[in-house]
């Protein structure tokens, strides 16, 4: 019986030494992978921001071009308009007062 509870008190402190080892070592892990994780999300960060400020000084480049060639389009239709009307009023000095119609009598 001694026999039995001595190798049954060894097992015990076997598998608490292994305990012990194992939570020292996934302990050391867990803060190795964490401190490795964090340097990388630091990096994605600092990457996500550079793209997102690249892309936001492109489409700010785009916009400008875009509305400059809007107030282009829109000037030049407004000359075209203006030079529309002048045509118009040209053509009605051309022909005059309109006459009132002919009465036919039959």
């Amino acid at each position: 019986m001694a026999l039995l509870l001595s190798f049954a008190g060894g097992f015990a402190w076997m598998i608490t030494r292994f305990d012990q080892r194992l939570d020292h070592g996934l302990g050391h892990l867990e803060t190795k992978l964490t401190s490795r994780i964090d340097g990388v999300e630091a990096r994605l960060s600092h990457r996500i921001d550079d793209v997102e400020a690249r892309l936001s000084h492109r489409i700010d480049d785009v916009e400008a071009r875009l509305t400059s060639r809007i107030d282009g389009v829109e000037a030049r239709l407004e000359r075209v308009e203006s030079d529309v009307t002048e045509i118009k009023v040209t053509i009605a000095r051309w022909e005059g007062p309109s006459r009132p119609p002919l009465l036919l009598l039959e």
